[in-house]
Parts: structure tokens; sequence; C-alpha cells
């Protein structure tokens, strides 16, 4: 296979044992990664340091499209690479340092310190920027900053990705492992197909269109294609005789970085309308309880650290409540730093309304809404469809 050199490290080879003198794999074990962004890095940072440690790990193979982190850096679509990190640099790849379950109280203790040294912190104090972080009052990075951490700790623990795009996830014949027939993407299409024992689903998916939303138009875009495109809003900004009328649909972060970003390009010459179902823009709770939800689901730490036995625990939640603590801290909300960013201008409102289909127009875009049994079409100049991506 072809070496992809946009990237310092050969993600063509796949791995198929730890990294040398470093711990036993356990041989008849494989856990696949589709999609190689933060998550994968997360995986295969933890399973690098207890290799390191000697613990015995699974095999581990990365398969991805484009490369380690490429969606962040902004030259993939989904994100220019100038958008603020939505979470705290600080909730990186070993957040949050809290290992208990390795074996006595001095294991883990090692453990976390060796994934210390992949932090946002170490990473910082390696290139040199550390000092100017704290002292810009430890600012969010960019995404194509996160990107840069990402790839630097993907050097550190010489991880491997295939490079091929899935086409289908398949059972073998006996039903005990998973299959992923790929198409390579360095390697003239050929076929290949990747097994393991596990199989864990990141990245973002394709995007999700509503009816009439056509594959290729200059007037409507999505949550990943906006983004090869914000320099047209510049240009439209410019030449623009009237205000644009621009409708966003979607609630999530990703409508909220969209809006941000359509703010900065067109300024006041564009008014923006946020289709919203319920025709409001919330914004996510981020409150101690629903962070510590996040950072310690099984309520493991705060049990070790004299916790109640009935403290909260996403394992004990049920189906309803989880998804109401979703619904009020992920799903279709906007970060408070989009919120703060919304609410300082006049040309954002939501509307109310589910975009049930659309017709494009060479002059415009129509969007029929549905709310409470009732529809009605709206007239947009440009469309962007945010309502989220199907990982399947």
């Amino acid at each position: 296979m072809q070496v992809n050199e946009a990237f310092p490290f050969d993600q063509t080879r796949l791995q198929t044992d730890v990294v040398p003198g470093e711990g036993d794999a356990m041989a008849d074990q494989c856990l696949l990664v589709l999609g190689a962004g933060p998550k994968a890095i997360a995986i295969a940072a933890k399973r690098y340091v207890l290799a390191k440690l000697g613990y015995k790990v699974p095999r581990l193979v990365i398969v991805d499209s484009r490369g380690v982190v490429a969606y962040w850096s902004g030259r993939f679509g989904f994100t220019d690479g100038r958008q603020l990190l939505g979470t705290r640099p600080e909730k990186d790849v070993g957040y949050p340092y809290g290992s208990a379950c390795w074996g006595v109280h001095d294991e883990d203790k090692e453990i976390v310190g060796e994934m210390q040294q992949l932090s946002w912190q170490s990473y910082l104090v390696h290139t040199g920027k550390y000092l100017d972080w704290v002292d810009r009052g430890r600012t969010r990075p960019t995404h194509g900053e996160w990107s840069s951490y990402l790839q630097w700790v993907a050097t550190r623990i010489e991880f491997d990705v295939v490079l091929a795009e899935v086409r289908t996830i398949e059972l073998s014949e006996n039903g005990k492992r998973w299959q992923l027939v790929c198409r390579s993407t360095v390697d003239d299409d050929a076929a290949l197909t990747v097994e393991g024992d596990g199989l864990v689903i990141t990245g973002p998916g394709t995007p999700i269109i509503i009816e009439g939303q056509p594959a290729s138009h200059p007037r409507v875009l999505d949550g990943g294609s906006f983004w090869q495109h914000v320099e047209q809003f510049t240009r439209l900004r410019v030449a623009a005789r009237a205000p644009l009328h621009i409708g966003v649909i979607g609630t999530g972060e990703t409508a909220a970085a969209i809006v941000i970003a359509l703010l900065s390009e067109c300024k006041e010459t564009a008014f923006i309308e946020v289709i919203s179902p319920s025709g409001m823009l919330y914004s996510r709770d981020e409150g101690f309880e629903e962070n510590r939800l996040f950072s310690d689901p099984d309520a493991r730490l705060a049990r070790l650290r004299g916790g109640h036995k009935h403290e909260l625990s996403w394992l004990r939640m049920n189906e309803r409540d989880r998804r109401e603590f979703l619904r009020r801290t992920d799903r279709g909300v906007f970060s408070v730093h989009a919120m703060e960013e919304v609410n300082r201008v006049e040309n954002v409102r939501s509307v109310m309304g589910t975009a049930r289909r659309m017709q494009v127009t060479e002059e415009c875009v129509f969007v029929d809404m549905e709310y409470d049994g009732e529809v009605e079409r709206d007239t947009y100049d440009y469309v962007i469809v945010a309502i989220g991506f199907n990982a399947l």
C-alpha cells in the first residue's frame, strides 16, 4: 500500500501486535474502531499505556477513509478548523485521569501518570505554547489546533490506521466476529475485509437529509459540505444589494457552529433563521452534576471518595432518564459560548417548526415546516441542513 504522506507516520500498515517489548497482546482478541477521530485516539492511547505497563491488551485496528483526525483539520468539511472547541481542552485523551479498576492503588496511579504524558498540557509544554496558553486565560483551542494535538498524541503512541472506506458491516459465518467490508482509499479502490471481535463506531457519519433535498446544489448545503463553501458567503456579502435570507435547519452543536460562522462571514448582510421543532434555542446544561455524569458515568470515583451509594450513575438510569439527560446536555442544544455569540446580535432568530421537505429553484429554496399538524412554507436564499449525521 502507498503511504499517505499527509501525516507523519505510516497509516497504511495493519497493526497486528502491541508495540514490541511492551506487553503481550491477547492473541485471539481484536478490537475494531471505525473512525480515527478523538475517541479512537483516546482508546489507542489507553491501550498503548496499558501495554507499556505489561497489561494484556487486544490487538487494535482503526479504519478511516481520510486519516488521523482528518475531519478536525478543516480540509475535508465538517469544520473549517477555525471554530472553537465546544468543551474544555483539559478533557483530553486521558481525562478524567481517575483510573480505579486496574489493580491496587499504586498501579492505578502509574497508569494515570503515563496518560498524563499524553495530555493537552504536555502537548503545550512540548511545543513551547504552555506559557502563552496560561497567560491568555486557558483559552479553548480551535478545531485545527485540537487536530494538531491529537496528531501529536498519535505519533507518540505509534499506532497504525487502515485507510479505507467501510461499505458494509457484517457478522462472520459463525456469528461471533465483526467483519468490515471496505474499499481502500490509497490502493486503487481495492477491496479488503477487516475482521475483529469487538467494534466501536465513532465519527460523524453521513449527513441526514430531508425530503426534496438535492444531492448537490449551490443553494443547499449540509453540516459536512458547508465548511468547504464558507468563503462563498464572504463573496456574497460583498456583492449583496439586499440582506440574504438564510435558513439553518437544526438546533445542535453543528447548527450552532454554522450560525457562528455565518455571522463571521456575512456580518449584518444576512438574516439568519434557525428552524427549530420547538421554536426555541436551548443552551447546554453545564452544571456540576451534568459534567460529573460525563466524567464519572458509573460513579466509581465518587464511591471511592465516600459518595452516597445512591449517587447518580449512568448505569443505574433508565432509558427515559438517559434520553432526557442527553436532550438537555448534548442533543439539540447550543453550547454556552455559541449562545453568548447569538445573544449579542439582532439578525438571528429561531422559527417554530420541523422541516419536512424542500423545493429548490435557481433563485431560492422553499422549506415546508410542520408544527402541531399544520404545515407552512418559508422562502430562503440559502439553506443549510444541520440536523445531524447518521453514524450507521
